[in-house]
């Protein structure tokens, strides 16, 4: 069950983010799975397997109106050995065992008042033919800045430059019941219309896009929509909070059976 850590209405200049070791602990149990997931992998598949580096959460906290973030580094390796294939493994030995990687993703409202999402295509590592947010991971080249995060993923996947991105903020913190992994969620308002976000998506992660109008009657209709994924209801309800209001939050949480 997708579960609501912390909302809220977080502009850039209200989030820290600090930098420490990591606190995941080796356990040679879990390091030689690890190990032998990548092995798995890189000899049976046809793809070419990238130990990138990512950031790992470590802790998150509110206090007043500034939502501290701390992060260390981990890389795509632990990643794919424990949340993406080993999630289980936080029941044996901890929830810090797990890689945790920052996760990015925003509800993006167009210029003409769309709320745009992309469907994965079918080689993708997780969620394959589902609806997801245009999103990624957080880098150790952002600089533990989660909005430059984000605007290196949205220039990624979807050819936005800085300035075509007119307004974002952090919605809440969610953990995707599938992965256990937390994710930061954004809201983005767009200067672009639909049309031309649409003609600059990449195509090797997203097949096609799908949009829904930006509305309570679209957003209550489409928030149950099956091949969503979980980050990507969390991005839709935490765009609904800002816009329809808290009640109409707490409501919709209630209809999903949504933990917060």
């Amino acid at each position: 069950m997708l579960k609501v850590l912390a909302a809220g209405n977080w502009p850039p200049s209200h989030v820290r983010t600090s930098v420490v070791p990591s606190s995941r602990p080796f356990l040679p149990e879990v390091e030689r799975l690890i190990d032998a997931v990548w092995d798995a992998r890189a000899n049976g598949r046809d793809v070419l397997l990238f130990d990138g580096p990512m950031a790992r959460w470590e802790s998150w906290d509110v206090t007043g109106e500034v939502l501290r973030l701390t992060i260390s580094q981990t890389s795509y390796k632990p990643f794919l050995g424990t949340n993406l294939l080993h999630p289980e493994l936080a029941d044996r030995h901890g929830r810090a065992v797990l890689a945790n990687p920052v996760g990015v993703s925003p509800a993006l409202l167009t210029a003409d008042g769309f709320l745009l999402l992309g469907r994965r295509n079918a080689s993708v590592a997780y969620y394959p033919d589902r609806t997801h947010p245009f999103a990624g991971a957080m880098e150790p080249g952002d600089g533990a800045d989660v909005f430059a995060a984000l605007r290196r993923e949205l220039n990624e996947e979807l050819g936005l430059a800085p300035n075509d991105i007119a307004d974002v903020r952090c919605t809440g913190i969610v953990e995707d019941p599938g992965l256990r992994q937390p994710e930061i969620i954004f809201a983005a308002n767009v200067r672009l219309t639909l049309a031309k976000i649409e003609s600059q998506v990449d195509r090797d992660e997203h097949y096609t896009s799908v949009a829904l109008p930006a509305t309570r009657d679209a957003v209550e209709a489409f928030i149950v929509d099956p091949l969503l994924t979980p980050v990507a209801v969390a991005s839709l309800l935490l765009w609904g909070r800002l816009s329809f209001g808290v009640p109409w939050f707490d409501a919709i949480v209630r209809r999903l059976g949504i933990r917060n």
